[in-house]
């Protein structure tokens, strides 16, 4: 047998505190969720609103298919995606484990307690509200932390003996420019006999195999490889080519087990005084640092959300983004690969590294974070914390990283330099990670092992709220202005603004932040499109011309749906764009709120609850998301004297959106 997953997404029950035992035990009642599911989807980026902080508690029973070779011995693993919380799991009524979901998931082993023969139940409680050893180990850090299973659940079906995923390493060099030698190596879940045999190949991007090892004995339960590919085709940000490698383990000429991993070959370093060099050449690094929320969602984003924004950092005309301030979904790194992104990888961080229990769990995160995202091209940067110093901490931080990945670059995230001097953490990390302070530049290059920069943040402007003309032309204005004071020293690397897209806070009593250059809901503003002309995006083509708004002026509300279906089978999410048009279809300047309504088998995710849909330049976007029935969804929106706009979509079978 080989791997087979069984997704737990769908039909769960929900309660939103700290359920008893005997709840966490008892029958279920009526579905009210689905996962991905966060309980803040409605209590945050809005103004007064404090969200939820405190327990939640799931439950659901399933039943899965029978092993298809009874003789073959078979391991479970209940598995998801990253989400902040620690909690417990009860299986069958008994608790079987505690976690923290680390912004990276769950990986546990169930075996003992799975009854493949009836159903099965499992519960989960967790809370939002952690102790502070929890990272990021602060009460109010600059971004909400959302409660719930954010990153989906499944299970996984093993072979008994399988090959340890994140235990496989790919390292290669480059014998000639166009020629490299890939060394492999993983190891197995158990000590096997003889018998046992790891074979790998090289497939490129058109299915081809284009380099194959002979099955190799193990040593020590290890095994390894070394193969050589010729007329290799470089990973690059104008040319994200990729190949596949394949590792699958036989026992007596038979498969056990294969996974396989996507990579890209090519060279990425720091340089001395002279920046990042991506393939031999200088490459200036543009970009901004990114929150994976949004209204209406949280922090559950669906994958094809994460890959929108990827797709729209790359119409910007940016080649870089940090993931701040905590390990980000895979499929955002899947799109930065396939895109040609550039990554700046980072723990869960914020004013907050420290020694003892903090420590211990910050190691074990960054351990797992290079272990899960080392094979990704598009990572370059390892990041051990924002704006917090302790030099113990980021000695360890920064040898964990050198041992499991030697390969790349280490940084933190400092706006004061003098901090750093005083708590002795300069000449630690690579690169100089530099917010804000462009006056410490030359000494933040200085105070780096490889002497260049990386500005991490810059041009914060929390009050460029999107529709407000002039905030929008003063956010551009701040963004010109830190380019031209960082000027183009040879030592800096690049430059991250913040940030990419507005999100939710309490800090300091905002509630939100709009120092995004695109919105909460991804619509570009002002200064989105004026970088896209400077550095040559393609989002500088699609620059929308509003119509000024009159008194008297007369329209109509527009939707439009980004798919054409929902599949009712996975409960898919989609967007839908709101245009307020006149008579002619142009766009009206108009700012304001709209009410959107939902009917048919479809639930709505807009602003808050009560369907508000903040319209801004005559633009809005609301999404919809399949509840299981098939049917006819209608999504009509009102408001002000505009003409209602309506639109109906249907709502399928395996339509696969």
């Amino acid at each position: 047998m080989t791997r087979t997953t069984y997704k737990l997404n769908h039909d769960w029950e929900f309660v939103r505190r700290k359920a008893s035992r005997t709840w966490l035990r008892g029958a279920p009642g009526q579905a009210n969720v689905d996962l991905p599911h966060t309980w803040n989807e409605q209590d945050s980026f809005q103004d007064g609103v404090h969200y939820y902080q405190g327990w939640g508690s799931y439950r659901r029973t399933f039943q899965v298919d029978q092993v298809a070779d009874g003789s073959a011995e078979t391991v479970w693993r209940l598995r998801s995606h990253g989400f902040y919380g620690t909690g417990e799991v009860w299986w069958n009524g008994h608790r079987v484990a505690t976690f923290d979901g680390q912004y990276i998931g769950l990986d546990l082993d169930v075996t003992s307690w799975l009854d493949p023969a009836r159903e099965n139940q499992v519960a989960i409680r967790l809370t939002n509200r952690c102790h502070s050893s929890v990272l990021p180990g602060i009460k109010v850090p600059d971004f909400l932390l959302y409660g719930g299973l954010s990153g989906g659940l499944w299970l996984e079906q093993l072979p008994a003996t399988h090959i340890k995923t994140n235990s496989t390493q790919i390292k290669y060099r480059f014998m000639t420019e166009d020629a490299v030698e890939v060394q492999l190596r993983c190891r197995l879940s158990k000590q096997v006999p003889q018998t046992c045999q790891v074979a790998w190949q090289i497939i490129d991007a058109d299915g081809q195999r284009v380099a194959e090892s002979a099955p190799q004995p193990g040593k020590d339960n290890e095994f390894v490889a070394a193969l050589r590919l010729d007329g290799v085709r470089r990973w690059d940000v104008d040319d994200p080519y990729r190949y596949t490698v394949i590792t699958t383990l036989w026992q007596n000429d038979q498969t056990l087990d294969e996974i396989s991993r996507s990579i890209g070959f090519r060279t990425a370093e720091f340089r001395p005084d002279e920046g990042f060099f991506l393939n031999g050449r200088r490459l200036p690094l543009r970009g901004v640092n990114r929150h994976e929320r949004m209204p209406g969602f949280g922090s559950a984003v669906p994958p094809w959300l994460h890959r929108e924004d990827a797709e729209l950092i790359k119409a910007i005309g940016l080649n870089f983004v940090r993931c701040s301030h905590y390990p980000q979904h895979p499929a955002f790194l899947d799109a930065c690969d396939a895109l040609g992104i550039l990554v700046y990888a980072e723990i869960a961080s914020w004013k907050s590294v420290r020694g003892g229990a903090w420590l211990r769990r910050a190691e074990r995160q960054m351990r797992t974070m290079v272990l899960r995202d080392r094979h990704h091209p598009s990572v370059i940067l390892w990041g051990m914390g924002n704006e917090g110093q302790h030099r113990r901490a980021y000695q360890r931080l920064y040898t964990l990283c050198k041992v499991l990945d030697p390969e790349r670059a280490v940084t933190y995230a400092e706006n004061h330099l003098y901090r750093a001097r005083r708590c002795r953490v300069v000449g630690l990390p690579d690169v100089w990670g530099l917010n804000y302070e462009f006056e410490a530049l030359p000494a933040g290059c200085d105070a780096a092992r490889q002497r260049c920069v990386v500005v991490t943040e810059s041009s914060d402007c929390p009050w460029a709220q999107r529709g407000l003309g002039d905030a929008e032309q003063h956010q551009w204005s701040v963004i010109q202005r830190d380019l031209e004071a960082m000027g183009a020293p040879p030592y800096l690397a690049g430059f991250a603004l913040w940030s990419y897209n507005d999100y939710a806070t309490l800090r300091r009593g905002n509630f939100r932040r709009h120092s995004g250059v695109v919105d909460a809901w991804r619509i570009p503003k002002w200064a989105a499109y004026q970088l896209a002309e400077k550095y040559g995006g393609s989002l500088a083509t699609r620059s929308p011309q509003w119509i000024p708004v009159t008194a008297d002026a007369e329209g109509r509300i527009e939707l439009q749906p980004e798919q054409e279906y929902l599949d009712a089978t996975a409960r898919t999410t989609l967007g839908i764009r709101v245009r307020l048009v006149d008579a002619a279809g142009r766009l009206l300047d108009w700012q304001g709120v709209l009410t959107a309504q939902v009917a048919g088998p479809a639930r709505l995710r807009a602003y808050a609850a009560d369907g508000r849909l903040d319209v801004a330049h005559g633009q809005g976007r609301l999404f919809v998301t399949a509840t299981g029935p098939t049917g006819l969804v209608r999504v009509t929106v009102t408001g002000g004297h505009w003409k209602t706009g309506s639109v109906q979509i249907h709502a399928g079978r395996g339509m696969g959106i």
